[in-house]
């Protein structure tokens, strides 16, 4: 029997899936980070093992005789970051064949099967991507928080912080979000929040959590936070209008798949969304993806073995890993 596994490498976890052609997920397993940025070359390819090898472990498979291994990697952002990764792949050493790609493919298969179509993510990172009937992929944004992370959790949340210092200044409108952030960090006056960010300094992540804070504001009506998400749904509808011209979408009615945590704040950045997106691409339908990326991955291995995502192999893989899609109002 002939097993292949999907790994999807990222900043807080790696996740790998190892399964049958025939489309059947076997099993599942998670393991610390793998992003070489954030841990290193050698850790990152123990975590990679150590998922695989776990999958493996629960599927009755072996890590030497898996056929494929797709590994969708974090930060694969230009020739020199793939062969690190490459070399990532090589030190896991899963699998006779390892194909390296960038996250951002695998959560394009994951939204699409493959099919033309564009994925949005809006996590502690950002970026869009999409595929043509061709199976070409491109991608806009997603170059990083020091560069270009507009509408992330991330950027929401530091541009939470600056909005209550600088309503501290009186430079800006008075915010909630200064009170919902006196509350979480018990800072009894906002300016500490200074000393928060930069004692340790504040991770990433940490930063992209004050997110929700905004979220809770703008939902309650605060103009400053609501401001915020305004300015980041139009940000990121611009990176799905680019993937759309560049793709010669805009004229027909691309299906456009929207993951990550910041589209949970609801109208008050979905609407700025969509409507800024009507203005380049007057008609699309919104979705959730259909599956998790490390699925992409998992698909992207099937398809090396020439397996196509219809009928028996695409009803193997939703009822052995059900995420199922949902059309979104």
């Amino acid at each position: 029997m002939m097993f292949v596994s999907g790994v999807d490498g990222g900043a807080t976890k790696t996740v790998a899936v190892v399964g049958r052609l025939d489309g059947t997920v076997l099993a599942s397993a998670r393991a610390p980070p793998s992003n070489y940025h954030n841990v290193g070359v050698r850790e990152a390819a123990r975590s990679i093992h150590a998922s695989v090898a776990t999958a493996c472990g629960q599927a009755g498979a072996s890590v030497g005789k898996l056929e494929t291994v797709v590994m969708g990697l974090a930060a694969m952002d230009c020739p020199r970051d793939f062969r690190f990764g490459r070399r990532v792949a090589d030190l896991a050493s899963v699998g006779k064949r390892r194909i390296v790609v960038h996250d951002s493919v695998i959560a394009l298969y994951a939204a699409t099967l493959g099919r033309p179509g564009i994925v949005v993510n809006a996590g502690t990172g950002s970026f869009a991507a999409g595929i043509d009937a061709d199976g070409r992929t491109i991608r806009a944004g997603g170059w990083g928080n020091v560069i270009d992370d507009e509408g992330s959790a991330y950027e929401i949340g530091r541009l939470g912080v600056r909005a209550a210092l600088r309503a501290l200044d009186g430079t800006e409108r008075r915010t909630a979000i200064a009170r919902l952030l006196d509350r979480k960090f018990k800072l009894h006056s906002v300016d500490n929040i200074v000393r928060e960010v930069y004692k340790k300094p504040m991770t990433v992540e940490e930063i992209s959590s004050i997110s929700k804070l905004v979220a809770q504001a703008a939902n309650s009506g605060d103009q400053a936070a609501r401001s915020i998400f305004a300015y980041e749904g139009r940000a990121l509808a611009n990176f799905v209008s680019a993937i759309a011209r560049r793709l010669e979408m805009t004229r027909s009615k691309p299906d456009i798949y929207c993951m990550g945590g910041v589209f949970k704040a609801g109208p008050v950045f979905l609407n700025p969304f969509r409507q800024e997106l009507r203005k380049n691409v007057p008609h699309f339908t919104l979705h959730h993806p259909r599956f998790e990326p490390v699925i992409g991955a998992f698909i992207l291995a099937l398809k090396k073995h020439g397996v196509a995502i219809h009928g028996a192999t695409l009803t193997n893989l939703e009822s052995s890993y059900p995420r199922h899609a949902v059309k979104m109002r």
